[in-house]
């Protein structure tokens, strides 16, 4: 599996927001001006079929009203499905009006650009693509209901994302389960809905055998964690890739 991180930030941060995309098919997030990312990238939009949705915080999923604009006006036809919380359609569709679509609202772009929503309660090893297996994990994100994290299965490799949150249960059950963990490092300390990178470092050191990545980061904690020097952290930035 090719895990590319589109973006590694966090607000405030000069990188772009969190993002990473898996074998350029699943995009994880859709944040505030990542579209063009992706494409500056040197990567096909027509090519991601599936979107997860960790969470309802602009960072996260404010620039779904361009991809989906974007596919209706390329005419970029091969189906996406966003995978998302409750409510996420009704948000989208919202910001979408106020773009002023012009000639094509939001249902006719939805239509166009072959693109439809699943809310859901639960995914347990959904298969999102032919031989993707999808696991959400509900994370502990505090000033937003629900929040979400992944795991995505392919052909036996293992990718895990916690979306934004503070260390939690199911946290450890996602790294626990993958291979390679994508996890939020956005504060120095544990703050009241982010992880630190106290909490990172603790991972780290009790499973040594895995590789964990950190995103979601603001400068001084990027600075802060390369001094720490932890063996098997990556600490990536923005268009940076690795394999597994």
């Amino acid at each position: 599996m090719n895990i590319h991180f589109v973006g590694t930030g966090a607000v405030g941060a000069v990188e772009r927001s969190s993002c990473t995309l898996i074998d350029q098919k699943i995009l994880i997030d859709c944040g505030n001006g990542l579209v063009k990312t992706i494409m500056g990238q040197g990567f096909d939009i027509g090519n991601i079929e599936t979107i997860l949705i960790t969470h309802l915080h602009g960072d996260h999923y404010l620039d779904l009203p361009y991809f989906i604009l974007s596919k209706c006006f390329s005419g970029l036809n091969k189906k996406t499905t966003i995978y998302c919380p409750k409510g996420t359609e009704k948000r989208v569709k919202e910001i979408a009006d106020l773009y002023a679509y012009g000639d094509c609202n939001f249902e006719d772009a939805k239509i166009e650009g072959n693109v439809e929503f699943i809310e859901f309660d639960n995914l347990n090893n959904e298969e999102v693509l032919p031989g993707y297996f999808v696991k959400a994990y509900e994370v502990q994100h505090v000033i937003i209901e629900p929040a979400y994290g992944y795991t995505i299965e392919h052909e036996g490799k293992k990718v895990g994302l916690s979306g934004d949150t503070i260390y939690c249960d199911n946290v450890e059950k996602i790294v626990n389960y993958s291979d390679v963990s994508v996890l939020d490092m956005c504060s120095k300390e544990s703050a009241k809905s982010h992880m630190g990178v106290n909490d990172i470092k603790d991972i780290c050191d009790r499973y040594k055998d895995k590789k964990i990545v950190a995103t979601h980061m603001k400068k001084a904690v990027r600075e802060y964690a390369k001094t720490l020097n932890i063996p098997n952290l990556i600490i990536p930035t923005d268009g940076e890739e690795i394999e597994i």
